[in-house]
Parts: C-alpha cells; sequence; structure tokens
C-alpha cells in the first residue's frame, strides 16, 4: 500500500499571515478598550464637577436667601461683608439653646455666617484658590470653624445686585443695606490631569472678569446663578 506523500498542516507563510491578522485584530480591540476607558474618565471627571458645583450652589442659595432673617426685629440682622470674593451675614434662626426659635440678637449658633475659601487657601483674598484649586466652604459663630462644603473649586466671585438694579463686586458698608441679591459665579476644576487634553478657553463672569486661559491639562466647568436676599429690606419695610 502506497502512502501519501502530503503533509498535513500550515505552512510557513499562512502561520505569518495567520500571526499578522491576529496582531491588527488585537491592536483594534485593546485601541477600542483605550478609546472608551478615555471617554469613561472625561464622563466621570465633567459629572464629578458638575456634582460639586450642584453642592455648592445648594448650600450657597439656600442660606444667601436667609441673609438678614430678623422676624423679631430686634437682632439687627443682615450683610456684615460683602466683596467679591466673601460674603458675610447674620441670621436670627434660633435661640440661646439652639432648640427655640428667634430670640432678637445673632449670637446664637450657626447664626453667623460666612462663605468662601479659606484664608490659608487663597491668601491675597483674590477669590482665586492659590494652588488652582481646593475645598469652598462655610465658617459659622460656632465652634465648628471653617466647614468644606465641596471641593476642586478654582475660583468664586460674588457680584450684588442693590435695590436700585445697580450692580458692584464690593458694595460700601453704606450699601450692605440695600443689597437685593447676589449674582455667583464659581469655576470647577477636574480633579485628575487629561495629557491628551490642553485647556485654552476664557472664563467669563458674571460682572465681566475673564478667568484663564490656563493653558494646562485640566477641565472646568462655569456656572452662573443668580440668589434673591429674600429677607434684605422686608423687615426694614415693616416697621418704616
Amino acid at each position: 500500500m502506497s502512502k501519501s506523500s502530503k503533509s498535513n498542516g500550515f505552512t510557513l507563510v499562512e502561520l505569518l499571515i495567520t500571526m499578522a491578522v491576529s496582531g491588527f485584530i488585537m491592536s483594534a480591540i485593546y485601541a477600542t478598550y483605550l478609546l472608551n476607558q478615555k471617554s469613561y474618565h472625561v464622563q466621570d471627571d465633567v459629572a464629578e464637577m458638575q456634582q460639586n458645583l450642584r453642592t455648592v450652589f445648594y448650600h450657597l442659595s439656600r442660606e444667601i436667601r436667609m441673609a438678614g432673617f430678623d422676624p423679631t426685629n430686634m437682632a439687627n440682622a443682615g450683610i456684615i461683608t460683602a466683596t467679591a470674593s466673601r460674603i458675610s451675614f447674620s441670621v436670627d434662626i434660633t435661640d440661646n439653646t439652639g432648640n427655640g426659635g428667634s430670640d432678637g440678637d445673632t449670637d446664637d449658633t450657626d447664626e453667623l455666617i460666612d462663605f468662601g475659601f479659606e484664608p490659608d487657601d487663597d491668601t491675597d483674598d483674590n477669590g482665586i484658590a492659590d494652588s488652582g484649586a481646593a475645598s469652598l466652604g462655610r465658617q459659622t459663630g460656632g465652634a465648628g470653624g471653617y466647614q468644606p462644603v465641596t471641593e476642586n473649586i478654582q475660583a468664586i466671585e460674588f457680584n450684588y445686585v442693590l435695590s436700585d438694579g445697580t450692580r458692584t463686586l464690593n458694595p460700601s458698608p453704606a450699601l450692605l443695606n440695600s443689597i437685593r441679591a447676589v449674582e455667583i459665579s464659581i469655576l470647577a476644576r477636574s480633579a485628575r490631569r487629561d495629557r491628551d487634553f490642553t485647556n485654552t478657553a476664557t472664563y467669563t463672569t458674571g460682572a465681566g472678569t475673564t478667568w484663564g486661559p490656563f493653558n494646562d491639562n485640566y477641565r472646568r466647568r462655569l456656572i452662573i446663578t443668580n440668589v434673591q436676599c429674600r429677607n434684605m429690606g422686608l423687615y426694614q419695610k415693616v416697621t418704616s
């Protein structure tokens, strides 16, 4: 019986072609993986910035609306400090025990409120974090000290709307009782760099101040909102 001289298996050329095709497919799969991973990180960074902005605006809006709350008309509550980088105000919301209602003074817990960067994070008090980004928070008259509200905030600006409709970044002490609304501009920054991204954008606040361009690898989001000071002028009108 004769044996076949034809051998089974792959030739060298076939192996090389198979390896080349496999390598191409694996490269395409890896490139797709990297692209999806990058897209995930970008979306994650944007979502985190949006969440930070929502958090800080929630606290700012809720408490600034209460500035000057003084139902007894004896506490002399109102806005104490108003600059482009910081706002301080008083409210009469509790009594000395912290369990009752308004008692005609602003000496109790959480009745003196200050919003802005911690002084060590903004040493020149210009509303821009010295290190590029920092926590933004509040300080009260109680023993709690500085309380971070959210992190990775690069800059903040308060622009004040007076009773005659004019706006100013730095109202004089004589105009503090005339403040009726606050336009707040906040710039959030991503927590991590993206080396494939360069931020060359400029960001313009409600008052027309320009932040940037930063020419770095961080993404940013700017949000501007107006908060009405519902109690400013209210109690003075009642007694006039």
